[in-house]
């Protein structure tokens, strides 16, 4: 035995160790063999892993009254509140999770700038009413990056004018008024018509909408009575946007369109506090890391992104994942001291921001740190809300490594009462891409990414984005048992062998987006500027119509036809009586226009 011993001290003195830290046992694969029958067993395994793992069963047996996850999000979501990247929120939220970080006591904690915006924005305070005929608390929400009122805005609601007529009788009466538009293609619009079009009816109502002084226009939110929060970004200090647009629950827009038709006179109040900041507006990640020893270069990756929309708190969407990684980062880092171990490779948990306007941060921290992808074993997201994570794809290649990897994990579910929290492996032929989420930017750059597979009872796209997304929708037992996971496999993972192969992640591709801002019914709210929309000439006020063989009317179908694999897509869109067609080429970055 003492030979044994002293085998392991002379291996041990060739390991790299991370600097300025308590001693920590490391036993290489060639000895366990030595050590025990059932680690003998593990050596000859695909991943070298215990079958039985004591970090998974320290982490299993932490009391659920010890777990500090719902604190973090309260902490997170309600203390701090929505982090709309751009807003003074967000960084807070970045300065905070980093703190956290270092209490927890994890190393290199830091904050990496990955870009700024020209323009921040912060929204503090939305309130709306109906004075009369009756009264009624509104539920609303104004796109991000938009202006609010300059204090309680009342006057009467009007509707939009249909025909020539009734914008003239309109005339003289819009000063403080509210606009109340069915559709986009009765709002006002104030910026003249689009490039080679002739001035319509809209351009003529925004006209007189500018000159008389209107309080703002209001729309109907979507089907569901769901109150979805978006924007644009792309603003510039000089040329601010200067009216206030409303997207109304839709029954209570109805039930104020009703009163109007009917003839009877409807007062609203809205009360707006949100403002613009100049720039630049530095913007973060949020990284720390629990140090590998033999193979400390490479490292297993898992995270979420901090910044969220502003029309609720960013509870679900993503409080829970920000709130999960914390979590499984403070109980791994408490039970590896406890235990006096360091895991093989380096463990890093991550927060992106950006991530709702494109991955943004995660894409630019990949941009500024190529050297470290092929070091890279996994990258695993939470970003899914709050029902558990208690699945994982996984190929037939990476399938061997993960039964071993997750087998701990699997076991000590398998017996819990509820079956959506019993952990699987889902099998794939290729890991998904276009998920939307920041392993979406790893998986671009030939890195293995995961979402985690998540199953409860909560509906996600009743709280995603919506004004719904609020700490009460959230689960505290899903999110015990995802925290449980995220520290079990970051562990595991860290320890295997082998990294993650990377022969299923299928070919890369240019990232198809099509440059479009979608509104209510497929309409076009806005076009990127240099994108293939705007090239194919897809204008402000266009109805989406069809992308290959799938009619559009909403988001999902937009996504539905996107996930189908294809370098070139038809895409079909309708401007006023006549339909338009162009085939978008992702591959070549060209439009070619074509029948519909």
């Amino acid at each position: 035995m003492l030979l044994v011993h002293e085998k392991i001290l002379s291996w041990t003195d060739l390991v790299r160790t991370a600097p300025a830290m308590t001693p920590v046992k490391t036993i290489p694969t060639l000895f366990l063999a030595l050590l025990s029958p059932s680690l003998a067993l593990a050596a000859q395994s695909t991943t070298g892993l215990p079958t039985q793992d004591p970090v998974v069963d320290a982490i299993y047996a932490v009391p659920d009254e010890e777990m500090q996850v719902s604190d973090l999000l309260d902490q997170l979501s309600n203390g701090i509140g929505p982090r709309l990247t751009s807003s003074q929120k967000l960084t807070e939220a970045c300065d905070w999770a980093a703190e956290r970080f270092r209490a927890f006591g994890l190393q290199q904690v830091r904050l990496e700038e990955w870009g700024s915006f020209p323009v921040g924005f912060d929204r503090r305070f939305l309130h709306g009413r109906m004075l009369a005929p009756e009264k009624r608390e509104l539920v609303f929400t104004t796109r991000a990056w938009m202006p609010g009122t300059k204090g309680p805005s009342r006057g009467p609601a009007l509707l939009a004018p249909k025909t020539e007529d009734e914008l003239a009788a309109l005339r003289g009466h819009l000063a403080g008024a509210w606009i109340v538009a069915s559709s986009l293609k009765l709002c006002p619009r104030f910026n003249g018509p689009p490039e080679h079009a002739e001035p319509n009816l809209r351009d003529q109502f925004g006209e007189l909408c500018a000159a008389e002084g209107i309080a703002g226009v209001i729309r109907p939110g979507r089907n569901g009575n769901l109150v979805v929060t978006s924007g644009n970004f792309r603003i510039d200090w000089e040329h601010l946007p200067q009216h206030v647009e409303i997207l109304l629950r839709r029954d209570q827009f109805r039930r104020i369109f009703d009163f109007l038709q009917s003839g009877q006179e409807v007062e609203l109040e809205f009360d707006i506090d949100q403002s613009f900041r100049q720039g630049p507006v530095p913007l973060y990640n949020v990284l720390a890391e629990i140090p590998g020893s033999d193979l400390a270069e490479q490292m297993v990756i898992f995270g979420a992104h901090i910044d969220s929309w502003d029309g609720a708190r960013g509870a679900q969407d993503n409080g829970t994942g920000t709130s999960t990684t914390l979590e499984a980062a403070r109980l791994l880092q408490q039970i590896l001291r406890e235990q006096n171990l360091q895991p093989r490779r380096t463990i890093r948990f991550m927060l992106w921001s950006g991530e709702e306007q494109g991955l943004l941060g995660s894409r630019a921290y990949l941009e500024q740190h190529p050297e470290e992808l092929p070091n890279i074993s996994a990258v695993i997201v939470h970003d899914g809300g709050t029902n558990a994570c208690s699945g994982i794809n996984t190929t037939p290649d990476i399938w061997p490594l993960f039964e071993e990897a997750f087998a701990p994990v699997i076991q000590h579910t398998a017996s819990l009462e509820d079956p959506h929290l019993h952990f699987r492996l889902v099998a794939k032929e290729k890991l998904p891409r276009g998920v939307g989420s920041d392993h979406d930017a790893y998986l671009s750059a030939g890195v293995p990414g995961f979402f985690w597979d998540q199953f409860g009872t909560t509906n996600y796209i009743y709280i995603h984005h919506t004004q719904h997304d609020f700490t009460s929708e959230v689960r505290e037992d899903y999110q015990r048992a995802s925290a449980r996971v995220i520290a079990s496999a970051a562990w595991r993972l860290a320890n295997m062998e082998p990294m993650v192969p990377r022969t299923s992640l299928g070919e890369s591709a240019p990232r198809q987006r099509l440059g479009i801002y979608l509104g209510e019914k497929a309409m076009v709210d806005d076009v990127v500027k240099g994108s293939l929309a705007a090239r194919a000439g897809l204008q402000e006020g266009d109805r989406l119509l069809r992308i290959d063989d799938v009619h559009v009317q909403n988001r999902q179908d937009i996504r539905q036809a996107m996930n189908k694999k294809a370098n070139r897509r038809k895409v079909v869109w309708q401007r006023g009586e006549k339909q338009l067609a162009a085939w978008f080429d992702w591959k070549n970055d060209r439009v070619e226009t074509t029948e519909p």
